[in-house]
């Protein structure tokens, strides 16, 4: 059984398979654009579905479509109808969404098509701008020839296979449906398949051609329990890749900071299960790793940091954030400024010979600055210069900068501003946590040859660039404070490296444990 659709409907399709109809219902009414293209899809189901039990299967879509127009026009209406509470009432704390029963009902009766299959699956072609950069556009993974010959190896419900209609370009997922965020970690593998069974167990397996994955849906035709010979042939054919952990103002010392602690931690290793054990893994951690300095927050993440070098070989790569110098992050006497005990001297480069990176790590918290905001300072910028012409074969190796505060403003679509006062209040706020010297920075960046730039301070995971140099911002690791109106996310990025080609993905979860939110983002940056 396939079916053929656009990607913005992609997440909910996929949750479907799992019996996740309160996920998809969110998916669903989460806004009018994710209604609509949700609505189309079930209107064109007849055309994307390719099933040997079809007209049964268009009649319960068509009903179910129906339920849907009736369910949004209730939602509309100036008076709920009885059949409709809020998810406050039921325990969730979204009380701007409304359920109906019979809307409900209908999810499920549309989950139990996609669900009948034994084996899911789910085909990622490479993304736009990898093929337009590399230029390479394969075409296999989204062709309906494709799709045809891979029904015709499964003729009826024993594997169901979705398959998107473009590659994708720079995704946002909310709500995830289980182990994509694994496909996702390893988007510089693409293209590939993600096969999965109601149990939740995977094989996620990189593909070059066509001929390869028809043997792989054989393997699924024949084999009674397929996942495991086919990540067999996954890691046959796995290559090493080289990784960064990304983390940023944890503040620990602060309340409840142990739960986010070990929240992360659990991140961390969900993501190190997922890696092979040739891979290549760094992590970089860009400040405000306690929230005060003093002794009690200061253990706190000598001890997680000791956790995960034991666990793991992590030997964290820091740098300095104003909290960690000052009270509070408030420097209001500048000058009497403490530092935390687990840092060396500033600058200094780290070096990575299985990567090739050398990372130029800054104190953004020199001298002569008073609130939150930072400066690097020319001796510091005069000092990495001297350190970079100790280095040999430099052309050889990525330089990547490591600083807390941010280089360039943060970009305004990640803001909360409703008003013409917030508005004012946020340029303000932005002067008072600012780089003071980042254009000079940037100039000396673009004239060393420096690629990327790693940072953290506003708690809002973004990536952009400026010239040649590209910047990736990081959030609250920890979950502490949020670029999102009244919600705390942890917060972290995954970087992979393949020669000059960078993945980026932002993970954004919800901090409260509920998993109600969970955002991953992928953005490719080539470096050359």
């Amino acid at each position: 059984m396939g079916c053929h659709f656009t990607l913005d409907t992609a997440n909910t399709v996929a949750n479907l398979t799992f019996g996740k109809v309160m996920a998809c219902y969110r998916d669903i009414y989460s806004s009018n654009e994710c209604y609509g293209a949700f609505m189309r899809f079930l209107k064109e189901f007849r055309d994307n579905m390719y099933s040997n039990r079809i007209e049964e299967d268009v009649r319960k879509v068509d009903s179910i479509r129906e339920i849907l127009l009736r369910d949004m026009n209730i939602k509309n209406s100036d008076t709920l109808g009885a059949r409709c509470r809020s998810f406050s009432d039921i325990g969730y704390d979204e009380s701007f969404v409304h359920w109906n029963r019979e809307a409900l009902w209908a999810l499920r009766d549309l989950s139990d098509i996609f669900s009948r299959c034994k084996i899911k699956s789910l085909l990622l072609p490479q993304t736009i701008s990898y093929r337009k950069r590399m230029d390479f556009a394969p075409d296999f993974m989204t062709s309906l020839d494709t799709m045809r010959e891979l029904v015709n190896i499964h003729e009826g419900d024993t594997c169901l296979i979705l398959q998107p209609e473009e590659a994708p370009g720079n995704l946002a997922i909310l709500d995830a449906f289980p182990n994509y965020s694994i496909a996702l970690r390893q988007a510089n593998r693409w293209p590939a398949v993600l096969f999965w069974d109601d149990q939740e167990d995977y094989a996620f397996v990189p593909v070059k051609d066509i001929e390869e994955l028809l043997f792989l849906y054989d393997i699924v035709r024949v084999e009674r329990r397929p996942l495991p010979e086919l990540r067999r042939i996954a890691k046959k054919r796995q290559k090493s890749s080289h990784y960064f952990i990304h983390i940023s103002d944890l503040h620990f010392g602060l309340k409840n900071s142990s739960i986010a602690e070990e929240r992360l931690t659990n991140e961390i290793d969900s993501y190190f299960r997922s890696c092979s054990s040739e891979d290549v893994c760094h992590l970089v951690v860009t400040g405000d790793v306690v929230d005060s300095p003093d002794e009690n927050s200061e253990s706190q993440y000598t001890l997680f940091s000791k956790r995960l070098q034991d666990l793991y070989g992590l030997e964290p790569i820091l740098v300095l954030g104003n909290h960690d110098i000052d009270d509070k992050g408030i420097a209001i006497t500048p000058g009497r400024r403490r530092t935390v005990q687990t840092t060396g001297n500033f600058p200094r480069i780290e070096r990575s010979e299985e990567t090739k990176t050398l990372f130029l790590l800054f104190n953004s918290n020199t001298e002569g600055v008073s609130g939150a905001c930072g400066k690097i300072g020319d001796k510091q910028l005069s000092g990495m210069t001297a350190l970079l012409n100790k280095e040999e074969n430099l052309d050889d190796y990525l330089l990547v900068a490591v600083l807390h505060h941010h280089v360039l403003p943060r970009p305004v679509c990640y803001g909360d501003v409703e008003k013409w006062y917030d508005t004012l209040y946020g340029v303000f706020r932005e002067k008072t946590l600012e780089l003071k010297d980042s254009k000079k920075f940037i100039e000396w960046l673009e004239a060393n040859g420096v690629k990327l730039i790693l940072h953290g301070h506003r708690h809002t995971p973004f990536i952009t660039e400026h010239g040649n140099v590209h910047i990736v911002a990081c959030g609250s690791s920890t979950g502490y404070s949020s670029y999102r109106k009244n919600r705390n996310c942890l917060s972290y990025n995954l970087i992979s490296l393949d020669d000059n080609v960078m993945d980026v993905t932002h993970i954004v979860k919800d901090s409260s444990g509920l998993d109600i939110e969970n955002v991953l983002k992928p953005d490719t940056v080539f470096l050359s």
